[in-house]
């Protein structure tokens, strides 16, 4: 059994990926991808999609109950903070931002800092299971 997660780019990783395809010289698929960063920067959008292998142990904990709610309330929340993901789930702020560095850490959510407050971000637009 195989488990494959479907995310959206980071813009630095966008940009990291753009530098190595320069470097190794395919400068058609850098130009492809530095225009998918330009539209990034006018829409706030990645458009690019990467399709990576996630363990089994890694898809069985996506896969729970506390991790689904929370990428729920992610996905709707619109900018909440973790302080508030928590508010909003009846749960501990140390434990939702432990299964917000757990979501992290495996690229299903990004981080961003406004000063003290940190706010996650989806990425993942599927997680497909092949038997």
């Amino acid at each position: 059994m195989k488990v494959y997660l479907k995310r959206r780019l980071r813009p630095e990783e966008l940009l990291e990926r753009i530098g190595e395809l320069e470097a190794g010289g395919q400068r058609e698929e850098a130009l492809r991808l530095a225009a998918a960063y330009m539209a990034y920067e006018e829409e706030g959008e990645s458009p690019v999609l990467v399709e990576e292998g996630v363990p089994l142990e890694v898809a069985r904990k996506l896969l729970s109950k506390r991790i689904l709610e929370l990428i729920s309330c992610i996905k709707r929340s619109g900018g909440k903070s973790i302080s508030e993901l928590a508010r909003e789930l009846g749960r501990s702020p140390s434990n939702v931002h432990a299964d917000v560095a757990f979501l992290s850490r495996y690229n299903v959510i990004y981080l961003e800092r406004q000063g003290k407050r940190v706010i996650p971000h989806l990425l993942a637009e599927e997680l497909r299971v092949e038997l």
